[in-house]
């Protein structure tokens, strides 16, 4: 009459339960096939109830019977598969494919085949036990698999989740698991005896009505709103043939110890004891607090060191491979940290020399107001002058009237320093144990100091390769306004001795005509050089065009406004007008600053053995040898008082883009001789 109890109210259970998940509008893939499951399974105790009660219609009630407890099977396997992982890759397994394959194959074999071909019963009526054929062996022996891999894909997603997120899903990883486990119970005698023995069915809705309540219970009372995503290739780390071997040596001692004490109905309550033990090791393994006891239980008695740093130092730099910002990198590191003492959360704290403090820059599991933490803070001073993990667990008079005091109520638990080459260059704060009576040794201590000198040395790295990035675009911007400053003098240098002139000269009509044109030409050269800046590029084209020689040269005499002596024969070269224009009036006002307004600078120009030439030459202080040798064309190079020491070194990059040269001869106190040879236009479009 118990299990009749039981049946019905598993009949009931099943589908209300199914309904609040539907209600809850969690439709994930992991989510349907559990629900599909609760309804088969309410399908299933039906038919086994009425199987029970109607035992003249076993064939009739069995031909469902096998399907439903199929679709039971192959739905809970499924939802193994797919529960608490990122599934966007699972479709592209052979696995996932071939399981597909048998489970189809599977329910259409046993829709086709006739029941009595699967299985017989001679004398049901009184021993409610159903024998197999050959064909129903084998379809149990698949479902059973199914059963055995649904088990082992369980235990990968525990192992594969970080301690912290356990918590919020074992409980439904626990409901499934007993679901499969008391069907893999349900269907030993199909492997063992070939037949199904269905006075066990109480205990399997007992089980059922257990693992519906935890599932539902974890599923209202846990809600976790982060999707945990499992890695394609985590180990196989898995205790499941280590319990199935321990159930069996566990089964046959007290199996053979009722048989010995010739206990009544024997059979019955040594299949509740085993489920009861079952279920209480799995309460135990999935408890972390007890975990973490066990662990630290055979660190201590059976292994000569508690850490293999060869395996830490490669799960590390795996972790922070992994990252591809800093941010990342920072967290990474500090779910790493939080492993080893099984800590909840943790957080980064890093110095800024804006704002001469250590402010907060990444956290793992750990909320609080994120005020920096100034120089002067007990806790900063004590970790310069002593470089110890400090235990927040401890009493540390020094740390009075720190801001560290204020995460007291978030239970932090340790700050370990960061020192990068001698200096504090932050610290990290970790929260909370989950078995918070566990005391420290000196090995996690060490373990801790190593971690600490790899982390701040991978994040100073990354911060620093940030800071020289920075430095080199403020260099090159630092450069093109060099250049443009050196452009902006050369131009203001003709205005300037125009000005000069204009006050002698302003009432001539000519030289009004000729400050005209130096005042167009100089507009007309900055709207040029405004125009080339909004395009500038780190090495800018060459719009190479024939062009004659002498207007260069005339264009850059009117800019200077100076007294040129300008002689020679023209020549069609091939050069971007622009750029010789701005070499030709750099050397022009270097002549006249050189020798003075009063002092005539001279120009010859001609062509000779394939190239044109410019030869500017002035009278004025020359040049010594040594510095035309080390420092002449030398960026940042100059004998003038406010010069910028790029001009000719501006000129030398111009010329030789042109695939020209530039030539300079000079003697100290009697003047300087600067030689352009530019490529002649014939000679460039004939190529």
């Amino acid at each position: 009459m118990l299990s009749i109890f039981f049946l019905w109210i598993n009949i009931v259970l099943c589908p209300v339960a199914g309904i609040i998940l539907l209600l809850r509008r969690s439709y994930t893939i992991s989510m349907l096939f559990f629900i599909l499951a609760i309804f088969s399974l309410s399908g299933l105790t039906f038919i086994d109830l009425q199987s029970l009660q109607h035992p003249e219609q076993l064939f009739l009630w069995r031909k469902y019977g096998l399907f439903f407890e199929a679709i039971t099977v192959l739905s809970c396997y499924f939802h193994t598969k797919t529960a608490f992982r990122d599934n966007s890759e699972i479709y592209k397994g052979y696995g996932f494919w071939i399981s597909v394959a048998v489970t189809l194959f599977l329910l259409a074999y046993i829709i086709v085949s006739p029941i009595q071909n699967l299985l017989f019963s001679p004398d049901f009526v009184e021993e409610k036990i159903i024998f197999l054929t050959e064909s129903g062996f084998v379809v149990y022996l698949l479902l059973m698999i199914f059963l055995v891999f649904g088990l082992v894909q369980l235990e990968r997603t525990l192992a594969g989740l970080h301690q912290t997120e356990r918590w919020g899903i074992k409980l439904k990883v626990l409901s499934a698991g007993m679901v499969l486990a008391i069907f893999a119970l349900y269907f030993s005698h199909s492997l063992l005896y070939r037949s199904i023995n269905m006075n066990y069915l109480g205990i399997r809705s007992v089980a059922v009505l257990i693992a519906i309540i935890l599932f539902c219970y974890s599923h209202m009372g846990r809600v976790t709103d982060n999707r945990l995503a499992l890695s394609r290739g985590i180990a196989h780390r898995s205790f499941v043939l280590l319990i199935v071997g321990g159930y069996l040596i566990l089964l046959g001692v007290v199996g053979e110890g009722l048989r010995y004490l010739n206990v009544d109905d024997a059979r019955l309550l040594f299949y509740i004891l085993s489920f009861i033990s079952i279920l209480t090791l799995a309460i135990v393994f999935l408890s972390e607090r007890l975990r973490r006891k066990l662990k630290v239980t055979l660190h201590k008695n059976f292994y000569q060191r508690k850490y293999d740093y060869q395996e830490q130092w490669q799960n590390f730099a795996n972790r922070v491979a992994a990252g591809t910002t800093l941010t990342e990198i920072q967290t990474s590191i500090l779910s790493f940290f939080c492993e080893p003492l099984a800590c909840k959360g943790a957080a980064f704290y890093l110095y800024d020399f804006d704002l001469s403090s250590y402010v907060h820059t990444a956290s793992f599991n750990f909320r609080r107001d994120w005020r920096p933490f100034a120089e002067s803070d007990p806790l900063i001073v004590t970790l310069r002058q002593k470089d110890w993990i400090i235990n927040l667990k401890e009493n540390h008079l020094e740390l009075r009237n720190s801001l560290i005091e204020s995460f007291d109520d978030i239970g932090a638990f340790l700050v370990v320093p960061l020192f990068f080459d001698e200096e504090l260059t932050g610290f990290i704060v970790l929260g909370e144990q989950i078995n918070s009576a566990e005391e420290l040794t000196y090995e996690d201590y060490d373990l801790l100091r190593m971690l600490a000198r790899q982390a701040i040395a991978t994040v100073q790295g990354l911060r620093l390769s940030e800071q020289l990035s920075t430095a080199r675009e403020l260099a090159a911007i630092g450069k093109v306004s060099t250049f443009v400053l050196h452009d902006l003098k050369n131009q203001v240098s003709g205005l300037s001795l125009m000005l000069d002139n204009a006050r002698d000269y302003i009432d001539d009509p000519e030289f009004q005509q000729d400050m005209l044109e130096t005042v167009g030409n100089t507009v007309v050269n900055m709207k040029a050089l405004i125009s080339r800046l909004k395009n500038i590029k780190e090495k800018p084209e060459l719009v190479i065009a024939a062009v004659p020689l002498d207007k260069i040269i005339h264009d850059a005499v009117e800019t200077s406004s100076a007294k040129i002596l300008v002689e020679g024969i023209s020549a069609l070269v091939a050069v971007d007008e622009e750029e010789v224009y701005k070499v030709i009036l750099n050397l022009l006002v270097n002549a006249v600053e050189a020798t003075g307004h009063d002092e005539p600078v001279r120009i010859n120009f001609g062509h000779n053995k394939g190239f044109a030439f410019v030869e500017v030459c002035d009278a004025g202080c020359g040049m010594s040898a040594d510095f035309m040798e080390n420092k002449l064309f030398k960026p940042f190079e100059t004998t003038k008082k406010h010069g910028f020491g790029i001009g000719l070194y501006q000129c030398k990059q111009i010329i030789e883009s042109h695939a020209g040269r530039i030539e300079v001869k000079s003697t100290e106190g009697e003047g300087t001789t600067f030689t352009l040879f530019l490529p002649l236009a014939v000679e460039r479009f004939l190529q």
